[in-house]
């Protein structure tokens, strides 16, 4: 995964595996990846939470740097009076005066010392650090989602194909089994026999056709588009031990890569910083600021008996520098409310954190113990079909001559495709809980998706329609 610039990683592979998708089938698992990429509103969500996060260290940043303002001014008063003059005579006097003041100032204030603000930004890190944590995890988390649903469709797709199959083995059953009653080589209570488990594998069949639905409609969740059809899994797909074998090494690789551990523990980064800074909120604070002022007066003054006239200008211009300290007395007991509270907060995280370390070791452990038994149970389930199909063989012969009856052959029949559907069924755990152990190590990447993809047989896809007649 790209470490820096995480967001890059979605803008890149977006543009080369859209390419790969147009000059391929559109039914392979990168082609839903790509699609996904463009379409899945959790993946925009996920980036624009992402770009939000990573602005937190520049605006606590914000709080250490120069704080530069500029004002402008300009007011104009008019004062009309009037009175009276008692010497030498009572004379009305009445004047009019009109003020135009104009002030620019532009100002600068620095922060000397600060904790509160240091913190503060060390906290802003944190967070950044974060986002780009979930980021990746999220990036990873949809790896494994549009996975999950290209091989819930084969999975589907090889469920169906069982179930037909199993139907029509039945419906061959029942037929001869009519046949056999017909001419008196069997009882009617082997027809019903016959009859009830294939009315049972015709609604096996109905389930397996909705199931197949549902999973092309939570592809098209995923890409923002209907599908068709789906590309197959290769009948020699390889089903092999984890590498490194031991499990120890993969929680050691989760333990220092996973993403989610890793959001957890910039999470309590996070809040321990944020403690700190509200208890430095009890230390004084200096700044320093300068500030420069251009002042234009004009006064008017009008005598309404026309005795005055009078007319003031004046232009002031100065520079201030000062320092300031502020000390903290009293503050109604909120600083030391918010400083307890924080403090609490971190503790909170800190615990947080250590629970997700358990259960990263716990996941690194479990996924690598279910990948070495999928292993195992595909091995054993395909051997299962062949010994199915060889006791299937004999007892349909023991039934030919009279040493076996119709239960023992349809019981038979239901291991075979069980032990068909049990077969296919495991193949997709093994590829699901190795992605799951990749993600739980941080070591799952779009590369993966590639590789899976050369797996599929691209030129002879399923089509959809086929089970829909």
């Amino acid at each position: 995964m790209i470490k820096r610039h995480p967001s890059l990683l979605v803008t890149a592979l977006a543009a080369v595996i859209s390419f790969s998708a147009a000059t391929s089938q559109a039914s392979s698992l990168q082609d839903m990846y790509a699609l996904a990429l463009e379409n899945d509103h959790q993946i925009k969500a996920d980036t624009a939470a992402y770009r939000a996060g990573m602005e937190s260290k520049n605006i606590a940043r914000a709080g250490l740097l120069p704080q530069i303002s500029a004002t402008a001014q300009f007011s104009d008063t008019t004062i009309d009076s009037s009175g009276y003059q008692g010497s030498p005579v009572n004379a009305v006097v009445a004047s009019s005066t009109d003020s135009q003041n104009e002030v620019y100032k532009v100002s600068l204030t620095q922060p000397i010392f600060n904790m509160a603000a240091w913190y503060g930004y060390q906290q802003g890190k944190a967070l950044s650090q974060l986002a780009e944590a979930q980021f990746n995890a999220d990036q990873q988390t949809l790896i494994i989602r549009v996975s999950e649903a290209y091989f819930n469709v084969l999975r589907a797709i090889d469920n169906m194909e069982t179930a037909q199959a199993e139907e029509k083995a039945y419906a061959h059953q029942l037929e001869q089994t009519k046949q056999r009653f017909e001419v008196g080589l069997t009882a009617i209570t082997d027809v019903h026999e016959a009859q009830a488990v294939y009315d049972t594998a015709t609604a096996t069949t109905l389930e397996a056709l909705g199931n197949l639905g549902i999973s092309f409609e939570e592809l098209e969740v995923l890409t923002g588009r209907s599908h068709d059809s789906a590309s197959p899994l290769v009948d020699n797909f390889p089903v092999v031990q984890p590498e490194p074998a031991t499990r120890q090494a993969w929680v050691d690789f989760a333990l220092k890569n996973n993403h989610a551990l890793k959001v957890a523990k910039f999470n309590s980064e996070s809040a321990r910083q944020n403690s700190r800074a509200k208890t430095s909120n009890h230390l004084p604070t200096v700044t320093g600021s300068y500030t420069y002022t251009d002042k234009d007066d004009t006064n008017t003054s009008i005598d309404f008996l026309g005795t005055n006239f009078d007319a003031d200008s004046r232009n002031e211009d100065g520079n201030t520098i000062a320092i300031s300290v502020t000390v903290p007395i009293f503050t109604g007991g909120r600083t030391s409310g918010e400083r307890r509270q924080a403090h609490q907060q971190f503790m909170q995280s800190q615990e947080t954190y250590n629970k997700a370390l358990r259960g990263t070791i716990q996941s690194a452990r479990s996924l690598h113990l279910s990948v070495t038994i999928d292993v195992a149970q595909v091995k054993a389930r395909k051997q299962a079909i062949t010994s199915g199909q060889s006791a299937l063989e004999a007892t349909q012969a023991g039934y030919e001559v009279g040493t076996r009856n119709l239960v023992d052959v349809l019981v038979a029949q239901r291991n075979v495709f069980n032990a068909q559907r049990n077969y296919d069924n495991t193949r997709y755990d093994y590829i699901l809980s190795m992605l799951r152990l990749k993600e739980s190590a941080g070591l799952l990447s779009p590369t993966d998706v590639q590789d899976l993809n050369r797996w599929l047989d691209l030129d002879k896809p399923v089509m959809r329609s086929l089970f829909e007649k």
